[in-house]
């Protein structure tokens, strides 16, 4: 689970909104002949078309060993999905849709404010895990104080196999599989339906 090293919660002010986001630097757009810059920034949470997309944009024809392969950047797909966060931007009044928002556009973002966006993506991916139920509130808030976190212990498997080599030679409930019995005889004769 990633963490947020150094942070100091003490000194961190608390955020109005996890979709309202206001940049550093912002976009820098010419309208009328002038420079205005786009610092206002709402984000929204993203779905299964939107990974697709960014997958598309990550995917790269390579020649391996002569042989075309189709390989996904890891690097490009979190940049692409990160950008795909970004529902629109706003400057005086003038909003700037997703759909005119295309890397090209986005791509003209100083490092800090996509720095700042990252950031925001990250807090709003670890408050869809508390909503669904894939993290603890208490987890949520250690990992906001720069805590490491260990995963939640996930079921152990049950079964036959669970005691294999203690008592071998005696048969256990459910369904005997074969690797039960791999290196010993099987307890009994093998049934079988023909007389």
């Amino acid at each position: 689970m990633p963490t947020l090293q150094g942070m100091d919660t003490r000194s961190t002010p608390t955020i109005a909104s996890l979709y309202d986001l206001t940049l550093a630097d912002g976009l820098p757009v010419q309208s009328d002949g002038r420079e205005i810059r786009y610092r206002t920034v709402r984000l929204r949470e993203t779905n299964i078309f939107d990974e697709r997309e960014a997958q598309k944009v990550a995917e790269r024809v390579v020649t391996v060993g002569g042989q075309p392969r189709l390989m996904v950047s890891d690097a490009d797909f979190r940049y692409a999905l990160t950008l795909r966060h970004v529902d629109w931007m706003e400057c005086d009044g003038n909003k700037l849709h997703s759909a005119v928002l295309g890397d090209d556009v986005l791509g003209k973002l100083s490092s800090h404010d996509l720095g700042l966006i990252e950031k925001r993506v990250f807090l709003l991916t670890l408050a869809a895990e508390v909503r669904y139920g894939n993290m603890t509130q208490e987890q949520f808030d250690a990992v906001m104080r720069g805590q490491e976190v260990k995963p939640t212990q996930a079921p152990q498997p049950v079964g036959p196999t669970t005691g294999v080599g203690a008592n071998a030679a005696e048969p256990e409930s459910g369904p005997t599989l074969l690797a039960t019995y791999a290196g010993a005889g099987a307890p009994g004769a093998a049934q079988s339906d023909a007389a």
